[in-house]
Order: C-alpha cells, then sequence, then structure tokens
C-alpha cells in the first residue's frame, strides 16, 4: 500500500510553466540591461540608484517560482496514508480488458474510439473503489497493464499513457485478452464473482474469442463487451502524422463497429453486450451489472489517506507575502535592511 499519493496527479502538467516563467525572467533581464545600457554607464547608475540591486529581483523571482511550485502540488491533492481500514465489499474481481488497435483512433465517436473506452474505465474505477479490478491491453497480442488489486489509485496516470503505440503487433487478438484475464483471477478465492469488461470495436472477426468466451464462462467467469464506435465506416487517423492510414494500394482504410461478434462474445461468456451511446446512461448500464454481481460478507484492507494540500497552500501563501514585505519600498526600516548589497 502506498503511504503516500497525489489524487489528481495529471494537474503536474502545471510544471511545464515552470520553464516558461524562467524564460520570461531571462528575456526580461536580457531587454532591461539593454535599455539601461542606453541611459550610460553601469557604475554611474548603480551610483545614482543604490537601493538597486540585481540580487534583490533574482531573490523576488525565486521567491514566486517557488510559491508557483508549491500551488501545483497543491492542486495535484497530496495525500498521506495514516492508516488501514477494512472495507465491506461484495466479493467482486473485475478485469477491463481494452483494444488499443489503431482502429480506435477512428473518430466516429468523439474524440476518438480509444479516449471515450479509457473514460469509462476510469469512470467504472471510481464507482467501484474497494473492488479488486486489474486492466489488460491488446491489439494483435494482450498483456497486463494493472494487476488485479483493490488499493491501485493511479489508474488515470496509466490509462493517460496507453496508446496503439504500446503494442507493437496490430490487430484485434480478443481472444488472447480473453485466455489472459482468466489467468489473472485468483484461483483460490472460490467465493468472489469474476467479470471481464472487453472494450473494444471488434473490428476484425475472430471465432476464437467466442469460443474462448464459452471455455472460460464454465469456471465461472461472466464476460461482457462494449462496443465502441459506429456501425458507418469511418477512417483511421495515423498516430504520428493524422492523415488516413492507407493501404498497399493507396486506398484509405475504414473502419466501423463489428456488433455481431461482440454480440456473440457477450452471449457465449454469460453477459450482455452495450453499444457506445449516451456517455452516462452506458456507464449505468454497466455499473447495475457489476452490482448484480457478488455476494455480502466479503472483506478488503484500503489504506485512508490524509488531504496535505492545505500545508503546501500555506507555504506558498508565506513565500508570496514574504516576496511583497521585501520589495516593500514605503517601510523605511525594510528598505534600510539591506540583505542583498
Amino acid at each position: 500500500m502506498n503511504l503516500f499519493q497525489f489524487k489528481n496527479p495529471e494537474y503536474f502538467w502545471l510544471f511545464l510553466l515552470i520553464p516558461v516563467f524562467i524564460l520570461l525572467y531571462i528575456s526580461a533581464n536580457y531587454f532591461r540591461k539593454k535599455v539601461l545600457k542606453r541611459f550610460g554607464d553601469e557604475d554611474l547608475l548603480r551610483k545614482l540608484f543604490p537601493d538597486y540591486s540585481k540580487y534583490r529581483i533574482l531573490f523576488k523571482n525565486m521567491l514566486i517560482g517557488t510559491a508557483l511550485i508549491f500551488m501545483i502540488l497543491a492542486a495535484a491533492r497530496p495525500q498521506s496514508g495514516n492508516k488501514v481500514k477494512v472495507r465491506a465489499t461484495k466479493n467482486r474481481e473485475i478485469i477491463f480488458a481494452l483494444d488499443v488497435s489503431s482502429s480506435m483512433l477512428a473518430q466516429d465517436v468523439k474524440p476518438d474510439r480509444l479516449y471515450r473506452a479509457k473514460q469509462i474505465i476510469s469512470e467504472l474505477y471510481r464507482k467501484n473503489p474497494y473492488d479488486r479490478m486489474g486492466l489488460i491491453i491488446f491489439a494483435g497480442e494482450a498483456f497486463v497493464q494493472i494487476p488485479l488489486t483493490s488499493n491501485f489509485s493511479n489508474s488515470d496516470i496509466i490509462l493517460s499513457s496507453i496508446s496503439p503505440d504500446i503494442i507493437p503487433v496490430q490487430g484485434t487478438n480478443i481472444s488472447s485478452a480473453i485466455n489472459l484475464a482468466a489467468n489473472m483471477f485468483d484461483k483460490t478465492n472460490t467465493e468472489s464473482q469474476k467479470f471481464v469488461l472487453i472494450l473494444t470495436d471488434g473490428e476484425n472477426h475472430e471465432q476464437k474469442a467466442i469460443d474462448a468466451a464459452k471455455e472460460v464462462k464454465k469456471s465461472g467467469i461472466i464476460i461482457s463487451t462494449v462496443g465502441i464506435g459506429k456501425k458507418s465506416a469511418v477512417p483511421i487517423p495515423e498516430s504520428q502524422t493524422g492523415e488516413y492510414k492507407k493501404d498497399k494500394n493507396g486506398k484509405v482504410v475504414l473502419t466501423k463497429l463489428n456488433e455481431v461478434l461482440l454480440t456473440q462474445i457477450a452471449n457465449a461468456g454469460g453477459g450482455k453486450y452495450y453499444d457506445t451511446g449516451n456517455f452516462y446512461s452506458d456507464i449505468n448500464k454497466i455499473q447495475h451489472q457489476i452490482n448484480s454481481f457478488g455476494k455480502k460478507g466479503g472483506k478488503t484492507e484500503v489504506m485512508d489517506y490524509a488531504d496535505l494540500f492545505p500545508y503546501f497552500i500555506f507555504i506558498a501563501f508565506l513565500l508570496l507575502i514574504t516576496e511583497f514585505i521585501f520589495l516593500e519600498r514605503r517601510n523605511q526600516k525594510l528598505t534600510n535592511l539591506r540583505i542583498f548589497k
């Protein structure tokens, strides 16, 4: 269990502002020197303005920059684990199988199929915080991305990093994802309800996937599918260039949702097929099925976290107050207190 975490790590992107802040300071300092040179010799100007200090300006900007860092850290919501709590569960184990083949970049579902699938998984992680959940990604091959656990808090970070480029072998090998998911479940826990949710456009018709779903159903694993995309054919943007993918003859490659295959897989796996329509309606339908699984009486240990962001805000506030007081020229006592010569 993590003893320290950031609840909203997506705000770390704001650290890109720090280099911008540094460049602005360097540019401002350069142009200030350029302007001062027009007025005369630097030694003469220093005698005319004895209270002026370039180190004072540098110190001021260092205070502001450090305050900005603490504000960004506060926005990311730092938390510390202070104690372990036992939570009641319904003995559910859920594995998401996410298709990351290139066809998932099609934009018939906005902004694209892959992004919509990630949204669904992220929301279901949020709605079921105490269930044991895991994540598989697949294209031509399948890989475990998040192991089956009830104490995983950084799913959004991993989801944001997933793209078709992460798997070199393209295709839509659903059967490999099903078999991998079956092997991930805890076989010693015979009381738990095991559920696999496959999110894909099902572009390639694969009889093996139907057979695999039938086989794992025998061991009590339920498989449902979510069709990501529309039934009408659309082009596939290239991840690197943004241009539409073409075959060896120069024709634009088209992709469409294979609803028939996904329905057959869900029927073979004893689950349900969901199509992507209204996002919140889709989530509610899937969550309704998840709620129907499991038996009461299960328990899991989870870390209880305390928010630390108020301390980071307080430090940023003190730094800004220090910067303000340090630059105050109206107070004669502070003006005569020359820390920087």
